[in-house]
């Protein structure tokens, strides 16, 4: 946003010099990104006449000139095609400095020499692109100094920085008003005075109707005829210039010094080329087709705000008028557009066109849907007195629901006690009546204009900004609570974590993106894919954690490090729709190791580990969570655990993980060169049954009893289903129950082996005698026996 210092001073008494002000914006969060004289210096340039203009014989496009400075007449080449007898115009004589550094010399141009040369505002600093010579007021006296004319009038140019949510700040009014905020005086508006033609009536212009009015919520016109078509003053021309905008016209002008002075966009149609009288707001068709202002078709995207007459379009609202109704020279009948505009709609339009004006980057910011009669009654106005219109008495406003200001709670306590100040209540809400702001007595009532203030921080936040945060107090210790209380979630996954580490487990980190060969090992479901992934490594979300801890496990064997023990705790991504209509996110936590038991010592082999190793970590995983209603079963129809080495993990009866050596197939695809085995379990089925509660359980005084007996059965009976059956038959005294041997061959058969069983039988209130626990033994044994036709063996 640009504006100049004088601009500012017309709505806002500044004591201050430009320099002061661009860092007092600063302080209140308007970074001035550049401020700089409009005029640069420069020497040599004088008042003069042009005197007579001739063609050069030897160049269409050059004219032969004698300039008069009012002591001598010199003969100049001139290349601007509005150089003409009687012009008062700046002229560089020799031995001038132009701003840019540029020397004036005596030049011979096409045979003809050349004392000097005849300046446009271009060459001059003045402004960044000419079309010809500057034309001066024929008030100045020849040979006066042309740096010190304009020296007398210099301005300073600001080029601010304005954050997304002040869009309220895109004009000189919005930024007047923080000026007056801080200097705690008065916003000046503009005065003016709208005289219509009441015999006019704008019924008999114009009707308007707004089929989509969600994207276009308000929409106002007004009429202006008779207009003369032609330059604008040279203030309004100055201005404009100053700001960025070249001059076109006078209506075109006063659009866009409406715009820049009020921040709210018009637009002007040529009346005549509004078929049938009507305006309609819709939204675009598919693939529809337009042609804007700048003469190039553009293929809208659909539900583009459209601005259309009774048979076609004539402007993408709030983005681009249409050239099949511009302002022409020879126009003489206006339509002044005003409206209000979705800012969501016009942001999406604007970027899928690829099309960036002065209006779209207001509009999709938010305008003031209550300041449209102003922009436009003050447009309306200076068409009458800048190019002699007829206002038509009345506006044709289309405003289905009214947009109502917002309501935010005012407690200057808490003003306060947020800063850490003890500003009085009436500096409070004089610093937010400073900035327009309705204030009651225990609310705001905020302009529709301040999209960006909502809450109740945001006043304290106005405060903060006007009172200048380097006013407020500071304290060199502020004592600030670090420690959170975990959720419950967060004390159940650490638990996990700490317990893997005291297993002797490293933890890895691997990243949640996958190749989709590698999802496609651990699950028969299509895995969660990503619209524009960055690789093909990194498609799809992973469906579990041994892809990445199987690629740990090769890039560090890669690296000479064999011995491996990982687990990983995480996200996995599932098809299933979980809430917010989002794939299913469980935790889960994976173990892998590989390479050898132990390291190779004096006293110890080096054994690879193997499915027994694996299998303990789970088990002592198990144990040290306490969760007693687990089983781990075998499970022979795994995708990438080794059929014959695979087990699952069963709690309350559901599978929750699956433990095993991985296959020769998942080995190979991961470049591992030996046997790698690993256990994952759902954290989020796991911890439905895990309790975190402890309470302590003294050593009982009284004695144990250990009893050792082994069966012989059948080999196909597991381990596991006699112990069931035993811990079940043997009650509450059974405490403890342990297989130590297991035997196959000899004597037994092919077909049979050999468990031996120590248990031990304790109570916390008395001594068993021998006769309490041979009753259970007996009876264990009958037991046993009888389920599993087995017997003692000798």
């Amino acid at each position: 946003m640009k504006a100049t210092y004088q601009w500012l001073k017309e709505y806002a008494d500044i004591p201050d010099s430009a320099e002061k002000l661009a860092d007092k914006l600063t302080d209140i969060g308007f970074e001035v990104e550049e401020i700089r004289p409009l005029i640069k210096e420069f020497s040599g340039v004088v008042v003069a006449k042009v005197e007579s203009v001739e063609k050069h014989p030897d160049a269409d496009k050059l004219s032969i000139c004698e300039v008069n400075n009012g002591k001598q007449v010199f003969q100049v080449i001139c290349g601007a095609p509005n150089v003409k007898k009687d012009q008062f115009v700046p002229f560089a004589q020799v031995g001038a400095t132009l701003p840019n550094g540029f020397a004036i010399k005596k030049a011979k141009i096409r045979g003809v020499d050349s004392f000097g040369m005849i300046c446009s505002k271009e060459e001059l600093g003045v402004e960044e692109k000419s079309d010809g010579i500057w034309e001066l007021e024929s008030r100045y006296q020849l040979g006066d100094d042309f740096s010190k004319i304009l020296m007398k009038n210099n301005d300073y140019l600001y080029d601010f920085f304005i954050t997304p949510n002040r869009p309220d700040c895109l004009s000189i009014v919005g930024i007047g008003r923080e000026i007056a905020a801080i200097y705690d005086k008065p916003l000046r508006y503009p005065s003016f005075d709208v005289e219509e033609d009441k015999s006019l009536r704008i019924e008999d212009f114009i009707r308007i109707e707004i089929e989509d009015k969600e994207g276009c919520p308000r929409y106002a016109g007004r009429v202006i005829k008779d207009v003369k078509i032609g330059p604008s003053p040279e203030w309004m021309q100055k201005k404009l210039e100053a700001v960025g905008m070249r001059s076109i016209n006078n209506i075109v002008d006063i659009t866009n010094f409406a715009l820049m002075e009020l921040g709210h966009p018009l637009h002007a149609f040529d009346l005549r080329n509004l078929t049938g009288n009507r305006i309609i707001v819709r939204k675009s068709a598919k693939n529809e087709k337009f042609i804007t202002l700048d003469e190039k078709e553009r293929i809208l995207p659909e539900n583009t705000v459209m601005i259309c007459d009774s048979e076609r379009s004539v402007a993408i609202g709030g983005i681009m008028g249409g050239l099949n109704s511009e302002v022409k020279e020879d126009t003489v009948d206006i339509f002044l557009e005003s409206a209000y505009f979705k800012p969501e709609r016009i942001r999406v339009s604007s970027k899928e066109l690829g099309l960036k004006t002065e209006a779209s980057q207001r509009f999709e910011r938010g305008t003031d849907p209550n300041g449209v009669l102003k922009a436009l009654n003050r447009a309306a106005s200076l068409m009458a007195s800048l190019a002699g219109g007829t206002v038509v008495s009345g506006i044709c406003d289309v405003y289905p629901a009214e947009i109502t200001p917002d309501k935010i709670p005012l407690d200057c306590t808490y003003v306060n006690k947020i800063l850490g100040s003890d500003l009085s209540e009436k500096v409070i809400r004089q610093k937010l009546s400073g900035l327009e702001l309705d204030v009651r007595k225990d609310e705001i009532i905020v302009p529709t204009f301040r999209v960006d203030l909502k809450t109740e921080i945001d006043l304290v936040e106005e405060v903060a900004r006007l009172i200048n945060y380097s006013n407020l107090p500071s304290k060199r210790v502020t004592n600030i609570p670090y420690e959170i209380e975990q959720r419950p979630l967060e004390k159940q996954i650490n638990l996990v974590r700490q317990t893997m580490i005291n297993l002797g487990l490293q933890e890895a980190l691997t990243t949640s993106m996958i190749r989709k060969e590698e999802a496609q090992f651990f699950s028969d479901k299509e895995p969660v894919s990503i619209l524009n992934p960055v690789s093909d490594d990194m498609s799809v979300m992973r469906n579990s954690l041994f892809p990445g801890l199987l690629h740990a496990v090769s890039y560090n064997r890669n690296r000479h490090n064999k011995n491996l023990r990982f687990f990983e705790i995480g996200r996995v991504f599932d098809q299933i729709k979980g809430q917010d209509n989002l794939p299913d996110q469980p935790y889960k936590a994976a173990v892998v190791i590989c390479g050898k038991r132990y390291s190779e010592g004096w006293n110890t082999s080096a054994e690879p580990v193997d499915f027994y190793d694996i299998k303990g970590f789970l088990e002592s995983f198990l144990d040290k969570l306490f969760l007693d209603n687990s089983d781990i079963i075998l499970y022979d129809t795994s995708s990438y655990f080794d059929n014959n080495l695979s087990m699952n993990l069963i709690v309350s009866q559901q599978i929750t993980g699956a433990c095993g050596r991985f296959s020769d197939k998942i080995i190979k695809f991961f470049d591992i060169d030996e046997e790698v085995y690993g256990f994952e379990i759902n954290l989020d089925a796991l911890f439905r049954h895990l309790d975190l509660s402890r309470q302590y359980t003294p050593i009982p005084k009284f004695p144990f009893v250990e009893r050792d007996l082994a069966f012989v059965l059948e080999d196909s009976i597991t381990a596991k289903s006699v112990a069931d059956c035993i811990r079940k038959r043997g009650g509450e005294l059974l405490k403890n129950l342990q297989i130590f041997d297991v035997f196959r061959g000899g004597k037994l058969g092919n077909d049979k082996k050999s468990l031996a069983i120590r248990m031990r039988f304790q109570s916390a209130e008395r001594t068993l005698t021998d006769k309490e626990v041979d009753g259970i033994f007996n009876r264990i044994i009958v037991k046993v026996n009888k389920e599993f036709n087995a017997s003692l063996r000798n």
